[in-house]
């Protein structure tokens, strides 16, 4: 017959076998809808302290403030989208119409902006060499207008699947998320305190990098329009908005709104405004917001140094795209704190080590001893 040790051990391989497997196939259940869960997540961070406030004065209707919350940050960013969808979509089909009209009158010749021939000429570019260019890269444009369209449908429906599993998630998650978090902290095996902690940086962050990106895209948006109405650039709100907007991707993301608008402005004949410009934009509207701005908004939440936060920032969005902007500063903050933890609760001292290596060595005066952690504190404000 086994001993009671030995069937103690098998249990608990068995159990650590079943939930190895149970843990792989949720992962399996949840990776198709990661993004909603998370973006759900962000959500009822951000706004749980203006819930916890109508709670209290709506106690009998709790679950009515978190949907009233979640359902007033979908139908904002439902406009945000539907305005850059409808602008840009304008502008394109316009384009489009008057490129028409300049390819049936003039050819390929019609394409290329008069203004820019003698600026071609001068930088020894041969224009028809570049009318060439631009009429094959309009008939390329005009062939894909298809498969544009059909991308756009299969894009409605995966949104509408996003859009709704975004809203359980944080309706659910605002009804239910002390009761989750508590479990979580039950659950998870480490000191209480020290899940507590990985708990504030992750909500700290997530507020810290909502905040910092909302401020940037006021400010840019704002810079941008000063610079379209100093280099008389028409519907300078438009372009402004859309700038704004962009910048959800730090430095790159204006980029594809100001830089063409200054290239069309060089192309026009208006090479002054053009390049005053372009020395705009990078100067104001990347440089001091991607660097300055957006870095110093979020350092004091993150509390790691200036290379980290760029780190976190930048690395996060080549990794994970647009949503790498607030989950990748969230994956350094995470990592830095336990590190933290462990040089605080976990790294050897100098004074084990030796004893370790040598038994006659004598123990530290108690007032040397590691410190007890914090007590826990509430997460939900």
């Amino acid at each position: 017959m086994a001993t009671t040790a030995e069937a103690r051990k098998l249990q608990n391989w068995t159990f650590l076998a079943l939930f190895l497997a149970s843990a792989y196939f949720c992962w399996r259940t949840l990776e198709p809808i990661w993004l909603p869960v998370f973006l759900g997540l962000i959500i009822a961070i951000s706004v749980n302290p203006l819930h916890q406030k109508l709670s209290k004065k709506w106690r009998r209707h709790e679950g009515l403030s978190a949907a009233l919350l979640t359902a007033a940050v979908l139908v904002l960013a439902a406009a945000v989208l539907a305005f850059l969808v409808t602008v840009v979509g304008a502008r394109i089909v316009e384009f489009a119409k008057e490129a028409g009209k300049r390819y049936q009158a003039k050819g390929a010749a019609g394409l290329v902006p008069h203004g820019t021939i003698p600026l071609l000429a001068r930088l020894g570019i041969d224009p028809s060499t570049v009318r060439e260019h631009v009429a094959s890269a309009a008939e390329t444009v005009a062939g894909s207008v298809g498969k544009l369209l059909t991308a756009l449908l299969a894009g409605t429906f995966s949104g509408l699947f996003i859009l709704i599993f975004t809203a359980l998630t944080s309706y659910y998650l605002l009804v239910q998320g002390d009761k989750a978090t508590r479990w979580f902290v039950d659950v998870t095996p480490l000191p209480d305190s020290q899940v507590w902690e990985l708990v504030r940086n992750f909500r700290d962050v997530t507020r810290a990098m909502l905040l910092g990106t909302a401020v940037t895209a006021f400010y840019q948006g704002g810079a941008a329009f000063v610079g379209y109405l100093i280099f008389g650039v028409p519907d300078a709100v438009v372009w402004a908005a859309l700038t704004g907007i962009a910048s959800l991707l730090p430095a790159v993301g204006t980029l594809l709104v100001w830089v063409p608008v200054g290239i069309y402005l060089l192309a026009s004949g208006s090479v002054a405004k053009g390049i005053g410009l372009l020395l705009w934009g990078n100067l104001f509207i990347v440089l001091v917001a991607d660097y300055v701005l957006r870095p110093w908004l979020v350092k004091a939440k993150l509390r790691m140094n200036d290379l980290l936060v760029f780190i976190a920032i930048f690395g996060g969005v080549e990794a994970f795209g647009v949503i790498g902007l607030i989950l990748g500063p969230i994956c350094i903050a995470l990592f830095v704190s336990i590190l933290r933890i462990y040089q605080r609760e976990y790294r050897p001292r100098p004074a084990a080590i030796a004893k370790a290596q040598d038994p006659h060595t004598p123990e530290l005066p108690e007032a040397t001893e590691r410190r007890p952690a914090a007590e826990p504190e509430q997460v939900h404000n």
